[in-house]
């Protein structure tokens, strides 16, 4: 089990270190370097996240009927290809061709590290949220470093760039060559409890039987909708933001440097958080809640920014409230499944994710064209306000 848990930890800090390389800067490189204008770099990147949705479905399926090594092997092919053309290539509109592809790809890899980590935790005696907790730090160590790198990298050389990541994505392929057969064991306690082969689905218990087929689909209704409006409003600290602090004379490293202070905080916060809030609530609806609510109320602190520290508080509150939802949402939707279908669910987080992702970039741009930054902002706070006072009608076993 440990063994498990240290190869599903590396193989997160490798992918969010390429999502560390690639979300900050492809909103600046479209708009600054490939001279598109706002709207046009929002809706790349929303195309790019849908593509993300796309094989965040289809990797769930996959994962759960075809083969899980397999799923990851296709994704983590399709990513370095991708990459690979956007190291020597960087003209439009073929880039944001390649750039759809990694979206692809990416999507698959997310999902089955996701369904991995649930298949792990299925097999937990302990607090199974506990892994979901740590492959959030560590994909925030990932993130961290790779913003952090970025900011540097891009600047020196747009090749390196993205064939950093290529290698990141090479190197994950080999861990998973040599380590699929450690990842996809199954932990003795599990065997000698169920008395029979775990492919055997007819004993265990489904979640949806005991809640009632309606209530069931209201619950998944509900965190799926919850998804979707957190990373929509997230997803504006990787695209339009970047814009709105170079519009107040900021640079692309300050820029970076906020994403490298919300990923190292979250190393001391969330252990935090997670050990005071679980102590208060023993269901994760309401920690789901309260995140929400911290989450949305951080936006409020943006339009009347007047100094770098202004933004570095606002991220700081989101990375309180981030550090209560984000690794929770699986936990809870893995509460909600069975051995039968980990995969799907998992992916249900992914796909709504990449949902906001998708529409979150290209949504602002349209508000701001229109409107205004603080228009959107306090659009975001009230929105997350929304989605969290649901969360308190999901039906969550106990």
């Amino acid at each position: 089990m440990r063994a498990q848990r240290i190869w599903l930890l590396i193989l997160s800090i490798a992918f969010n270190l390429v999502m560390g390389f690639i979300l900050p800067v492809n909103s600046i490189f479209i708009h600054k370097n490939l001279g598109e204008s706002l709207v046009t770099s929002g809706f790349a990147l929303m195309v790019y996240s849908a593509f993300m949705m796309v094989g965040n479905a289809l990797g769930g399926v996959l994962f759960d009927r075809f083969s899980k090594r397999g799923t990851m092997y296709i994704g983590y092919a399709v990513s370095i290809v991708s990459l690979l053309g956007m190291s020597f290539h960087h003209v439009w509109p073929s880039y944001a061709i390649m750039l759809f592809t990694l979206g692809f790809g990416m999507g698959l890899i997310y999902t089955g590290v996701n369904a991995y980590t649930a298949f792990v935790a299925e097999q937990m005696s302990s607090n199974s949220r506990v892994i979901f907790n740590n492959m959030y730090l560590a994909s925030n160590i990932g993130i961290a470093i790779g913003s952090a790198a970025v900011a540097f990298i891009f600047k020196w050389s747009i090749f390196f760039t993205f064939f950093i990541p290529m290698l990141l994505f090479v190197i994950s392929t080999i861990i998973l060559l040599l380590k699929a057969d450690v990842l996809e064991h199954v932990s003795e306690h599990v065997e000698a409890d169920t008395n029979q082969e775990v492919t055997d689905f007819e004993e265990e218990v489904d979640p949806k039987s005991i809640i009632g087929s309606a209530r069931f689909n209201l619950n998944l209704f509900i965190i799926c909708a919850a998804i979707f409006i957190v990373w929509l409003g997230y997803s504006q600290w990787d695209s339009n933001l970047s814009t709105y602090m170079l519009n107040n004379g900021y640079t692309t490293r300050q820029f970076g440097l906020v994403f490298t202070i919300n990923a190292g905080s979250l190393l001391i916060i969330q252990p935090v958080m997670n050990r005071v809030i679980s102590k208060i609530f023993k269901l994760l609806k309401f920690q789901i809640f309260i995140g929400t609510v911290i989450m949305g109320l951080s936006f409020l602190l943006l339009p009347e920014a007047s100094s770098y520290m202004s933004f570095v508080a606002s991220m700081l509150v989101l990375t309180v409230g981030e550090s209560m939802v984000f690794p929770t949402i699986p936990a809870l939707l893995s509460k909600m499944s069975t051995s039968r279908n980990r995969g799907t669910f998992q992916s249900f987080y992914s796909i709504f994710g990449s949902l906001g992702r998708a529409v979150g970039p290209y949504a602002g741009s349209l508000i701001i064209t229109a409107m205004s930054f603080s228009t959107l902002f306090v659009g975001i706070t009230i929105s997350m306000i929304i989605v969290a006072v649901t969360m308190i009608g999901v039906k969550e076993l106990v």
